[in-house]
């Protein structure tokens, strides 16, 4: 699953449209969906919505029809019981299951390609193996695909002896292979950081490299890699960072425009706090930096963003959720302030790596949207420790011209916190063609959602909420999913039970 997404903003319309009404129909659930079961919402296809569950050691799949009324609900037994990592690639009428077990000492990751109702229409293939230590690691793979989901890459990255191997298979929309690589570099745990990769429309992929010059000193050094079908070594190119220090690595595909384009927020001292955003921007093609910059974020917005008068300190917890792409280059930036706290450990605040999946979809209107699921786990699984508190609070949006320069800034304000699961915390988005919709739990009860749509010209309108009309369903609007133009599949819990609501605004 991916903490980050590509979406491509096109300005062909200048009226906002408004969402003034919902409608909301609840789904059927089992007895057997518990807060305990693990699932993503695969999407619409054919008139049904489909969503993956794992219950226990089942792996199942459950098809919903319009009315949100449960048509099927089977076991795919082809999937060995013990498998513990799978992810899906949708078409509109199929979809692929990319998945990965363990026996006897090999990790295999498999494929196989399933209609819209869940039939196989291919035998599980495999894609590759490896062998492991007793001790090691058994999450192997990951998968990645380009925009136009007409090219699948499946990796994986192990390392040992300090050196790390970075191995990709890459395949065509039939799951046929078109390549494979195989790169050693030397790996110095305590200062290097590998981020995921990503991959464009011809197949090219990509990644950073973060270096620190101590174990527990800030990121000071940065590379990219980006390598092409048929060739043996990427290329690398060193960024100057400036003598400042930067935070995570997020990277990003402009297939429109074939750039690669980093962003990451950056500090001017080890420690220090967070002085505004570091952006920059590489020819695809031939690897070349274009252009980079430092925009600082002003006291003004300092203080919006924080009302504790931390306003120093303000960005220190923000953490890059989305890209937005304009067809121009540039792009709108979403950030969210995130911390957790051991409530046994005072001030025990920490900086999180969370990966939020922003659900997002393809659209022939406004935006095109690369997807990425929401995958719903029972406890969250960035933090091992009890009587964990989390906080989800201020959106943070940034919009930059393709010269880098910032256009404008704004805050969505929100307060949010919950204990042991974060689950009914974060935000999701919509795409209703001319603005983007940021979504969000505005009660305890997790029983209304707060609607406030962005404007191209950074101008933002709140909306009336989305208000649960049977009592008992609490919403998880972080794992939504934008299935049609006004029409999303929202989680929620009803009592102990996961169920999904449908839920389509209309003007």
């Amino acid at each position: 699953m991916k903490h980050c997404c590509v979406i491509i903003f096109i300005l062909f319309f200048t009226v906002p449209q408004k969402l003034a009404a919902q409608e909301i129909t609840y789904s059927d659930y089992n007895n057997e969906d518990t807060r305990d079961m693990n699932f993503e919402v695969l999407g619409k296809m054919n008139g049904s919505y489909v969503i993956y569950k794992n219950i226990r050691w089942k792996h199942m799949l459950a098809i919903y029809d319009n009315n949100m009324r449960m048509t099927k609900s089977f076991r795919l037994k082809f999937v060995p019981d013990k498998t513990f990592n799978i992810d899906f690639v949708t078409y509109p009428d199929h979809f692929y299951i990319i998945y990965q077990y363990q026996r006897n000492g090999v990790v295999y990751c498999k494929a196989a390609k399933l209609d819209a109702e869940g039939k196989k229409l291919t035998e599980p293939v495999d894609l590759d193996t490896t062998r492991i230590g007793i001790l090691a690691d058994n999450k192997i793979y990951n998968t990645v695909y380009s925009q136009d989901k007409q090219r699948i890459l499946v990796y994986k990255m192990p390392r040992k002896d300090q050196h790390l191997t970075i191995a990709t298979k890459l395949f065509d929309a039939d799951m046929k292979l078109l390549d494979s690589t195989r790169y050693v570099t030397p790996f110095d745990y305590r200062r290097d950081t590998y981020s995921d990769l990503v991959l464009d429309n011809d197949g090219n992929f990509a990644y950073a490299k973060e270096s620190k010059n101590l174990f527990r000193s800030k990121v000071s050094g940065l590379e990219i890699f980006s390598q092409k079908p048929g060739t043996t070594q990427p290329k690398v190119i060193s960024i100057n960072l400036r003598n400042t220090y930067i935070d995570e690595a997020i990277l990003n595909v402009d297939n429109l425009n074939k750039h690669y384009i980093f962003n990451s927020f950056f500090s001017e001292q080890d420690p220090g706090n967070i002085k505004g955003l570091f952006t920059t921007v590489i020819d695809a093609v031939t690897m070349d930096t274009l252009k980079s910059a430092f925009n600082f974020l002003a006291d003004s917005v300092r203080i919006k963003a924080n009302s504790d008068g931390q306003f120093k300190s303000a960005f220190d917890d923000f953490f890059i959720h989305q890209l937005i792409v304009k067809k121009d280059g540039g792009f709108i930036i979403a950030s969210e302030d995130q911390t957790s706290q051991n409530r046994n450990i005072p001030n025990s605040y920490n900086r999180n790596n969370y990966y939020y999946n922003s659900p997002n979809f393809s659209s022939n209107d406004f935006y095109l949207n690369n997807p990425g699921y929401g995958y719903y786990r029972p406890l969250n699984s960035m933090s091992n420790w009890q009587d964990t508190r989390y906080y989800n609070d201020n959106i943070l949006v940034l919009s930059l011209d393709n010269k880098l320069n910032m256009l404008w800034n704004t805050i969505i304000p929100k307060t949010q916190s919950d204990d042991e699961v974060d689950n009914f915390l974060s935000f999701s988005t919509m795409n209703v063609g001319a603005e983007i919709h940021f979504l969000y739990n505005e009660d305890e009860r997790r029983q209304i959602i707060g609607n406030h749509g962005l404007l191209p010209n950074g101008e933002v309108k709140r909306y009336p909420t989305l208000k649960s009309h049977e009592q008992g369903y609490e919403f998880m609007p972080r794992l939504a999913k934008q299935v049609g133009y006004r029409e999303m599949i929202v989680p929620c819990v009803y009592r102990s039970n996961i169920a999904f609501a449908k839920v389509i605004f209309t003007e």
